[in-house]
């Protein structure tokens, strides 16, 4: 039976713990998200743009067919959950980033909530 040393043990669990968290640490809520609400007959295709500098989320929403740009207030990200706060038209877009980084699925909240699903482009 061989014997592990406990700096041995420490470097594995460290090296276990990295590959673990590896796949999450990698993605991020950074780039170019296309989608669109739809509701009453209408649809609305949006893109949204987000961007990490100095450990904040900042960025923007285009609304393409009301050729309009929408500033982000403020983000949240907790839980595995984003949360885009747009003030200026009392709106919130609540997702999950999917495991493999490439859909942002959740609710957008603007006097009624409507499913959404983004798609990293």
């Amino acid at each position: 039976m061989k014997i592990v040393s406990t700096s041995q043990r420490i470097a594995l669990a460290l090296a276990a713990a990295l590959l673990a968290a590896g796949p999450a640490m990698a993605q991020t809520y950074d780039g170019d998200w296309a989608g669109a609400l739809s509701a009453g007959g209408q649809t609305l295709r949006l893109e949204l743009h987000l961007k990490t500098a100095g450990g904040a989320i900042t960025g923007e929403l285009n609304s393409l067919d009301q050729d309009t740009t929408i500033p982000i207030t403020a983000v949240k990200t907790e839980g595995g959950e984003l949360s885009v706060l747009f003030l200026p038209i009392n709106a919130e877009l609540k997702a999950k980033l999917s495991p493999d980084g490439k859909t942002l699925t959740g609710t957008w909240n603007q006097g009624a909530t409507l499913q959404l699903t983004l798609t990293r482009k």
